[in-house]
């Protein structure tokens, strides 16, 4: 007993401190990517919810105008889809991509609104990926670009410089100076991936968990799959059926007159082969 109260203490503790996670406020203020643990991370958030489909379309659109509402230097739709398959099955997906200081609120808040629509969250994944190193290396790469060019620039300055070697060195500027840019360029797209955080909602059609709601969604599946069986079998007689129809008009006109009339000439012919000579 002991021991299951102990377990049972432990995982709340899990599960308080992966409720605070990544940026550690309780509040679910503008913290994360400020402090000292996720500093130079860049974070990634994904939320699977599961709802009545006829809701699904109204939860997306109102997510996307959460989003919108933030105007476009804090919030941008990166993605929107809305599917129906042949068995009648809603699903959707909504990407946007969230000023890092608000995106766990805006998340936090979402997933609230759904909830309140009647979703249920169904699965949420936040990763973090360390852009540090990748800095780092293009922070040095920089650095030895911008040394490797003064020392050519001076060499190039020089009058007495031979062609050749004027030539090399210009080759070799070229060189430096396109390794400058891409320095430039990662160190901008680390910045920006630490700076903005991808959210991403999956919707998918459903009443949610626990077995009544599975019992139910079974009960929607086997509905939807009977559907599909019917119209799959009104599509082949409709494709079929005409072919049927002519087959079975001819069998009747053999049997009616082809039939007898074959009869009657075999039998003539079987008369005629009978005649004495």
């Amino acid at each position: 007993m002991r021991l299951a109260i102990a377990g049972i203490g432990i995982l709340a503790l899990a599960l308080t401190g992966c409720s605070k996670a990544p940026g550690g406020g309780g509040d679910g203020g503008p913290d994360v990517g400020n402090g000292a643990a996720t500093a130079g991370l860049a974070f990634t958030y994904s939320y699977g919810l599961t709802l009545p489909a006829r809701s699904i379309a109204t939860v997306q659109e109102a997510h996307a105008a959460a989003c919108e509402a933030l105007g476009s230097g804090r919030c941008r739709i990166t993605g929107l889809g809305y599917t129906v398959d042949r068995a009648g099955t809603v699903s959707a997906d909504l990407s946007v991509r969230v000023a890092a200081p608000i995106a766990r609120r805006f998340s936090r808040e979402a997933v609230t609104a759904a909830e309140k629509a009647g979703a249920t969250l169904t699965g949420a994944h936040i990763g973090g990926d360390d852009v540090t190193p990748l800095q780092t290396a293009a922070t040095r790469q920089s650095d030895d670009a911008t040394v490797e060019l003064s020392r050519i620039d001076r060499q190039l300055a020089r009058p007495d410089l031979p062609p050749a070697e004027r030539a090399e060195l210009q080759s070799q500027r070229a060189a430096e100076t396109q390794a400058a840019r891409t320095a430039a360029a990662t160190q901008t797209q680390s910045a920006a991936s630490i700076a903005t955080t991808p959210v991403e909602f999956h919707y998918e059609a459903g009443r949610g968990s626990g077995l009544l709601n599975s019992l139910r969604d079974s009960g929607d599946t086997a509905i939807a799959s009977a559907t599909a069986t019917v119209t799959a079998m009104t599509w082949l007689v409709a494709m079929i059926g005409p072919p049927l129809l002519a087959l079975a008009l001819v069998a009747w006109l053999w049997l009616w007159l082809g039939a007898p009339l074959w009869r009657r000439i075999a039998a003539t012919m079987r008369a005629r082969t009978d005649e004495p000579a």
